[in-house]
């Protein structure tokens, strides 16, 4: 009965002690209202350093107001030798302490992924104050310029440039990068990293989507053009849908929305040579017929349709597989596809991944079906 009675006495002291506990963690928790909520950083170099533009909440609008109108945050533009230094003078100029909780997104200038991404990166990775979440993107210019901008009065502008990153992923005319993402690129021993580039409207005032950045051994390499970043986006697997116009003799410009389905990506040595095949597999809808009027839709026009959309792709990906070789950037991920599906040929070539990345062959294998017609199409 004595061990009993020690037993309960030791089980409801083990109890008292986890209620206690559970009451310090609010001990050392600063309110909110004490606190600058950081929304965006910007990073560009200057001649002797680095200068953050920092979005943040406005507090004087962004409370005490049932429905707040417009733009609720303040731009803070510092400078310091580095990071580090610089939020240390953030910190100084600021009446409040700076919270990074809230980070949406980075921006780095075009001119720091020229020419020393590494170390600029390198805080963002390892500092207490990063997040795995936080978009990190490429300004083609000055990343203050891109963060300056009030994306037509948006209630937080940094807020829609995440969103219009996320939605170009979508729609293949972008790719999301999170600072976990970037993290895993940049350890690779093969993989190249990419990031999606930003660029301030001249006659507007909110940015567009400009392309994908690729890198090569850490650096700015090449920014893919529009079709160079579509096909990019199909290899990659994360398009949900896109709008293609293809060409035919009979019908004359056809507006068609792919959906694809699934892409499978697969490495393997071929007659001594590195083949990279990609299966592509999906179906697509027709939207818009130049001459669908003057024509009956019969079941040959539906299958030139389905064939040239499948040759359309795979030009695509051609297009951005090229650029990839051209400027020595296996953002495409091959040499990891190699390392899966061949160990035995990447141990023998991973060492000297650059040279043989310029070898490798690409394999493109559409497979589109029609899926629909608009209802204003006639078919036979």
């Amino acid at each position: 009965m004595s061990s009993l009675k020690n037993f309960r006495l030791f089980k409801i002291f083990l109890c008292i002690v986890l209620i206690c506990s559970s009451f310090t963690g609010c001990m050392h928790q600063t309110n909110l209202k004490n606190l600058i909520v950081i929304e965006g950083i910007g990073i560009d170099n200057t001649e002797d350093g680095v200068q953050l533009t920092v979005q943040s909440l406005n507090p004087g609008k962004s409370t005490g107001v049932d429905k707040p109108e417009g733009n609720m945050t303040i731009n803070t533009v510092e400078k310091g030798a580095t990071i580090v230094e610089a939020i240390s003078n953030l910190n100084k100029a600021m009446s409040k302490e700076l919270f990074f909780g809230h980070n949406k997104i980075i921006v780095f200038s075009r001119e720091i992924c020229e020419n020393d991404l590494n170390n600029k990166l390198d805080y963002f990775l390892r500092s207490s104050d990063a997040r795995a979440d936080v978009a990190v993107c490429m300004a083609d210019g000055e990343a203050k310029k891109v963060m300056e901008n009030t994306e037509d009065g948006a209630h937080v502008p940094v807020e829609n440039m995440v969103y219009l990153i996320g939605n170009g992923q979508k729609m293949g005319t972008s790719i999301y990068v999170n600072t976990n993402d970037l993290l895993n690129l940049y350890a690779d021993k093969t993989t190249d990293m990419y990031l999606p580039v930003l660029k301030e409207r001249a006659d507007q005032d909110n940015v567009k989507l400009n392309g994908i950045a690729i890198f090569s051994n850490n650096k700015l390499s090449y920014v893919l053009d529009q079709e160079e970043t579509l096909g990019f986006m199909f290899m990659t697997g994360k398009i949900k849908n896109c709008y293609l116009e293809i060409q035919d003799e009979d019908l004359g410009s056809v507006g068609i929305e792919v959906i694809p389905e699934s892409v499978n990506k697969k490495a393997e040595i071929v007659d001594g040579a590195i083949v990279f095949n990609v299966d592509v597999k999906g179906h697509l809808m027709i939207s818009e017929v130049e001459k669908g009027m003057a024509n009956v839709l019969k079941e040959k026009h539906l299958n030139t349709v389905c064939s040239k959309a499948e040759e359309r792709i795979s030009y695509l990906c051609s297009r951005a597989f090229s650029a990839c070789q051209k400027y020595a950037s296996d953002s495409i991920r091959v040499g990891e596809y190699l390392a899966k599906d061949s160990p035995e040929s990447y141990e023998l070539l991973s060492d000297d991944w650059d040279y043989y990345f310029k070898t490798v062959t690409l394999s493109v294998d559409s497979d589109i079906n029609l899926k629909k017609i608009s209802d204003n199409t006639q078919v036979e």
